[in-house]
C-alpha cells in the first residue's frame, strides 16, 4: 500500500454498550454506516482508544470489525485498532482483525506498561516489534505515536527505522503540540503518512503544516464538518479551515475534549458518546469501568457546546 494514498479524515467511532454492559451491536453498526457514508472520508477507526480498546475481550473485538465490515460502504478503509501486553498477543489480535475484514491496523504501542516504556526510545525494540507484525501479519499498519508526556512515545530514531518497514505506511501523531507533530512530519512525511492527532485546538496548526489528513475521535460528532477542516487546511483554503476551526471546532475540543486537559475526571469516551446521545444517535453514554461515566454538569457543558458548533438548536437539547 502506498502511504501517498492516505488522505482526508479518519474518523474513530465509539463503541455502544447495553444496559448490562454488552455490546450493542445494533446500534454500533447504525453509528459506523453514518460516519461512514459521510461524503469525502476517507476510512473509519473501530476499536481504538475512542472505541474503548482496553475494556474489549478478543472476541469481542473480532466482533466490532465484522460487524463495521457488514455496513462499510465500498472505497471506505475499515482501520482497527488494536493491543497487547505480549508480543505474540499483538500478534494474534492482528491476525484476527485481518481475517475479521480489517483492511489496515492501528498498533497500539507494546511498550505501554512502565517496565517496556524506555523501550519506545531504542530503534530495534522497536523495529523487532513492527517487523515481525510486518511478517506475520501481512497488513498496513498505521504507528499510534503517544504524547511525550506519557513517557511511552517513540523517539524519532526509532519511528525512523520502522519506516523502511513495507506495511508500517502511517503515524497517528497524537502530539499534543503542532511542534512535535512538524518535527515527525518534517522527518518522515515523505515516507508515511503522518496523520494529526489532536482533539483540541493545536489541530489546526498540525494541519497547516503539510499534514496528509487526520484521525481523531472527536471527528464523530459532526463528522462531515470535519471533513471539510481537514479537507480545507490540507488541500484547500486555510483562511476557510480556521473558520470552521473556530467556529465549528472549537467548542467542541472545549466541551467534549475539555482541550485534552482532563480538566474534570469524566471519561472523553462518555464525554463523547454524550455528544451523540444528545444528537439522538446512540441512546447511552455508558462506558465500561474503570472510566467514569458522564455527570450532569458535563452534559450541560456539552448540550453548550453543540449549541455553539451549530449542531444543536436549543429548544431541542435534551433536558430544555
Amino acid at each position: 500500500m502506498d502511504h501517498r494514498e492516505i488522505r482526508g479524515l479518519i474518523s474513530a467511532v465509539v463503541t455502544p454498550f447495553k444496559a448490562d454492559g454488552s455490546l450493542d451491536v445494533k446500534n454500533f453498526e447504525r453509528h459506523v454506516e453514518r460516519v461512514a457514508s459521510t461524503r469525502g472520508i476517507y476510512g473509519v477507526a473501530v476499536s481504538g482508544h475512542a472505541g474503548e480498546v482496553l475494556t474489549l475481550t478478543s472476541d469481542e473485538r473480532i466482533e466490532i470489525v465484522a460487524a463495521a465490515r457488514r455496513v462499510m460502504p465500498k472505497g471506505v478503509k475499515l482501520v482497527a485498532g488494536i493491543a497487547s501486553g505480549s508480543m505474540a498477543g499483538l500478534v494474534h489480535e492482528g491476525r484476527i482483525a485481518k481475517a475479521a475484514g480489517a483492511e489496515m491496523l492501528l498498533v497500539l504501542p507494546l511498550f505501554d506498561v512502565r517496565p517496556y516504556r524506555h523501550l519506545c526510545h531504542q530503534p530495534e525494540a522497536v523495529y523487532s516489534v513492527f517487523e515481525r507484525m510486518d511478517r506475520e501479519v501481512d497488513l498496513p499498519m498505521i504507528v499510534f505515536q503517544y504524547p511525550e508526556a506519557t513517557g511511552c512515545a517513540y523517539s524519532l530514531p526509532s519511528l525512523q527505522r520502522i519506516a523502511s518497514l513495507k506495511n508500517v505506511v502511517g503515524i497517528k501523531a497524537a502530539t499534543v503540540t503542532a511542534s512535535k507533530y512538524a518535527e515527525i512530519n518534517d522527518a518522515l512525511g515523505d515516507q508515511l503518512a503522518v496523520l494529526a492527532a489532536c482533539d483540541a485546538p493545536s489541530l489546526l496548526g498540525m494541519l497547516l503544516h503539510n499534514a496528509p489528513g487526520a484521525l481523531l475521535g472527536i471527528s464523530v460528532v459532526g463528522t462531515q464538518q470535519w471533513v471539510e477542516i481537514i479537507r480545507e487546511a490540507t488541500t484547500g483554503d486555510a483562511r476557510k479551515a480556521k473558520e470552521l476551526h473556530n467556529q465549528f471546532g472549537v467548542p467542541l475540543m472545549d466541551g467534549i475534549y475539555e482541550y485534552q486537559l482532563q480538566k474534570t475526571p469524566v471519561s472523553t469516551c462518555a464525554a463523547n458518546k454524550e455528544a451523540l446521545v444528545q444528537l439522538g444517535e446512540i441512546p447511552s453514554s455508558w462506558v465500561r469501568p474503570p472510566a467514569l461515566n458522564i455527570t450532569p454538569a458535563r452534559q450541560a457543558a456539552i448540550r453548550g457546546a453543540l449549541q455553539k458548533s451549530g449542531l444543536l438548536m436549543a429548544k431541542t437539547a435534551v433536558g430544555m
